[in-house]
């Protein structure tokens, strides 16, 4: 997230739209994941946004008992945009196995339960 951030106002700017955006990054505070998802939110990165995935945010736990968690926070800033949003994957910085993704292939994302990715065309050619 951290690094989409930084594109913002640049030539390796990324469009967003009609993609399923996966955001992850490790050691932030929810505050800091807070301001940086309204940056994006302002800077037009959800529009057109059709998913969100969303990884495991280690070490980003609350400064202070009962504050909100970074899935809080995640949900009243994205849950307006009305797309399906996937919390907790195992991608990026995660202590779990890590789930590698294929960027740029087109994929359907169902958020509901666990939730389900499927990739929709190959994503190695011959």
């Amino acid at each position: 997230m951290t690094l989409l951030e930084a594109t913002l106002g640049t030539p390796w700017e990324i469009d967003t739209a009609g993609s399923i955006l996966i955001l992850e990054d490790r050691g932030m505070k929810p505050y800091q994941v807070d301001r940086m998802l309204l940056h994006l939110k302002h800077a037009g990165k959800f529009e057109g946004v059709r998913a969100m995935i969303l990884g495991d945010f280690p070490e980003c736990e609350p400064p202070v008992p009962n504050s909100p968690s970074v899935r809080d926070v995640a949900k009243r800033i994205l849950a307006p945009l009305h797309v399906p949003v996937l919390c907790g994957a195992p991608v990026g910085h995660t202590a779990r196995p890590m789930l590698t993704l294929p960027l740029g292939v087109p994929a359907r994302l169902t958020a509901e339960g666990q939730g389900t990715l499927k990739i929709l065309e190959p994503t190695v050619r011959p």
